[in-house]
């Protein structure tokens, strides 16, 4: 009996050892100013998944030619680990690059920075599941960290949407939709599941701002299912980055009153 118990329990857990039922984010860590060259960085970490990120800028550009005189420019640069670079190609970096690109551009206030450009760096330490959503989470407590304005919070929401692999008589079972998704479940059912990536407003988490699919395609009551999701998730996020920038400003505070 005991040992159909534990096999029971196991069945009901996931692969990282959360419930299957519920929809739980894995555990956050941050921490803030934990580079000195940068104007601003931060260390993300969700679970096994650990993103180092750097903003250098506002400043000149390098290139005139890459000046705008009406606004400030936006530039990602993803740098994968010797693991991230096995599990992820060239193309899905540059795909990352180029969403959070976008998404960045549209949150900051680059009118207030013409003739500028705000690099952000990102550096993938440690890859294990939902990393687009790290990356835009590394990304906006960086840029939080130097100062630089936002028009929006973004907080971005990783839904694995499993198909049905049978039908149950003549009604059609519903998608299986895990939240935060680690690695060995995105790759469990490849053929058979999509990842599903939402960037939801903090005051806001009805309107997206942003979405990036991989895999096959969800159907319209699968995306809809994974915003309802998503704006139940979202709220945990934005209180974990003031739960962050309190705990810099704490210790900034007593290092400056220690002597």
């Amino acid at each position: 009996m005991a040992g159909s118990n534990s096999n029971t329990n196991k069945r009901t857990l996931r692969p990282d050892g959360r419930p299957s039922q519920g929809n739980t984010l894995r555990p956050l860590a941050c921490e803030l100013s934990c580079t000195h060259r940068a104007d601003g960085s931060a260390l993300w970490k969700a679970g096994l998944t650990h993103v180092l990120a750097a903003v250098y800028g506002p400043i000149a550009p390098l290139v005139i030619a890459k000046e705008n005189p009406n606004q400030g420019m936006v530039s990602v640069v993803i740098k994968m680990s010797d693991q991230g670079q096995q599990q992820q190609s060239n193309n899905q970096t540059l795909e990352y690059g180029q969403f959070l690109h976008d998404v960045l551009t549209a949150c900051i206030d680059v009118s207030k920075f013409p003739r500028c450009v705000m690099e952000v760096v990102l550096q993938v330490i440690q890859s294990d599941g939902s990393m687009l959503a790290c990356l835009l989470h590394a990304a906006v407590a960086a840029l939080m960290d130097a100062g630089i304005d936002l028009l929006y919070m973004p907080v971005a929401t990783t839904c694995l949407v499993v198909l049905p692999s049978s039908l149950d008589g003549t009604k059609k079972k519903k998608s299986r939709i895990l939240l935060d998704p680690t690695s060995a479940e995105e790759f469990e059912d490849d053929d058979c599941s999509s990842v599903v990536v939402l960037v939801n407003e903090k005051n806001n988490p009805d309107a997206i701002l942003g979405s990036h699919t991989f895999g096959g395609g969800v159907t319209l009551e699968d995306l809809l299912a994974c915003v309802q999701v998503a704006s139940k998730a979202c709220h945990a996020i934005p209180a974990f980055f003031r739960l962050a920038m309190e705990q810099k400003v704490t210790r900034e505070s007593q290092t400056l009153w220690s002597r």
